[in-house]
């Protein structure tokens, strides 16, 4: 694995490896090229851990640094186009507008500078950076090796909480860390499939088994299903019939709702928070949830196209006294009601519109799937983008974690398969 890993770095250092590097101009520029390489690596690596989070802020800077040192030497802007350029300026005025109406401006500046500008500059490193096949590799590599670490200190770190505590392994909180879980899964059940290496994909095997023990001890409800989701995606890629991937689900998540530590569907009286529907008791959702989204519908009711500003926050900034009903609740914890009370119709538009040409573009239809399951780390980078933007989108359904080291994995992924696929490292599908 190790080789493999080595003889994938000889051959991604470059855009073009085999191109001579004559002069000193082309010297430095592929100086440059490989180190992007190295930050977007990097990223893919780190971004999970919690206690050295200085470390995405170097990668960051230091990628844009080494792209833009790239393009000043060669002296050509090569910047590359793609399909989500257009949505994502739309979502970035949007988020800029909010300023106008925002509950607290500070605020809100603050979240567009740390939050949505800032990942929107990962995708566009990506996109811009990753461009073949080898250096999709390295990024892929990236992430199994995190998961192993994080799978195995939350393992460890299981055996020291007392009965029925979530861990949080390597991560800040739980939901940061099953979030992340969602986010890497397809990755690694895919690599699983992927690796024709006994050795890699018996290494791989037994990762995604302490990742699915660590999402388990995590209580992410939502999560779980998510991964559950995500598992049908992959069996139907691997050629499996519909029919048994559909009981097969049926029955994982029937033994989830009533099995797990804290059970979805409940019979007794154990909280009053919680949401219940005659007489069964619903822990996975709170009353309070909906209690916020009426609230959110309210407002959006109201007040359509002025969002009370981009960020989290801004929601209980504007009606403080939905924290008086529970402090923890203090964001709407659903994604796309966030988005359209913080920034308006027209930002969940955009939002959405950028989902769209994800799911567009990426897809490539069944059968050029499983080719390209079958092709390199290509396909297994678009691929697992594409089933990792299904599972992440599903989880945040009934949470909103979509800021952070989360949202800056999502853009990290999702710009380097557009970068794969604007620079043709998979067959075309078929039209």
């Amino acid at each position: 694995m190790a080789e493999g890993f080595l003889y994938n770095w000889r051959r991604a250092r470059y855009f073009e490896p085999d191109q001579e590097k004559s002069t000193r101009r082309a010297r430095l520029a592929g100086w440059a090229e490989a180190g992007a390489l190295i930050c977007l690596t990097g990223l893919a690596a780190l971004l999970p851990f919690q206690a050295i989070t200085a470390s995405r802020e170097i990668c960051l800077h230091l990628g844009l640094f080494f792209w833009l040192a790239r393009m000043v030497v060669l002296r050509r802007w090569d910047l590359v186009r793609t399909p989500l350029d257009i949505p994502l300026a739309l979502f970035l005025a949007a988020g800029v507008f909010s300023l106008f109406s925002a509950v607290d401006v500070a605020y809100t500046w603050r979240e567009l500078r740390g939050e949505m500008l800032k990942g929107l500059l990962v995708y566009y490193l990506a996109v811009n950076n990753l461009r073949g096949e080898a250096r999709a590799g390295l990024v892929c590599w990236a992430l199994i090796a995190a998961a192993a670490v994080m799978d195995v200190y939350g393992v460890i770190e299981s055996f020291s909480l007392p009965s029925g505590r979530a861990v949080f392994s390597l991560h800040a909180s739980s939901p940061q860390l099953f979030t992340w879980l969602v986010q890497s899964a397809p990755f690694l059940m895919l690599g699983a499939l992927w690796f024709k290496n006994k050795k890699a994909r018996l290494a791989v095997t037994l990762i995604l088994v302490l990742h699915a023990a660590v999402l388990y001890l995590s209580l992410g409800r939502m999560a779980m299903v998510a991964v559950v989701m995500e598992a049908a995606l992959v069996l139907y890629l691997a050629g499996l019939s519909r029919r048994v991937i559909l009981l097969g689900c049926l029955a994982i998540l029937l033994g989830l709702a009533l099995l797990m530590p804290r059970p979805i569907i409940t019979l007794d009286d154990q909280s009053g928070r919680e949401l219940r529907i005659g007489g069964l008791a619903v822990p996975g959702l709170k009353s309070t949830r909906l209690v916020m989204w009426q609230g959110a519908w309210d407002h959006i009711r109201d007040h359509p196209w002025t969002g009370v500003g981009f960020g989290r926050r801004s929601f209980v900034k504007k009606y403080p006294d939905y924290l008086k009903i529970e402090p923890e609740m203090w964001h709407t914890h659903n994604t796309f009601i966030s988005l359209a009370v913080e920034t308006g119709l027209q930002g969940l538009a955009a939002f959405c519109l950028v989902l769209y040409q994800v799911f567009r573009r990426l897809w490539p239809g069944a059968e050029t799937a499983r080719v390209w399951l079958r092709s390199g780390p290509a396909g297994l980078m678009i691929l697992g983008a594409l089933i990792m933007a299904a599972g992440f989108i599903l989880s945040n359904l009934t949470n909103d974690m979509f800021d952070d080291d989360a949202a800056l994995l999502f853009w990290l992924l999702i710009g380097a398969s557009f970068s794969l696929r604007q620079h043709k490292a998979v067959p075309a599908p078929p039209d």
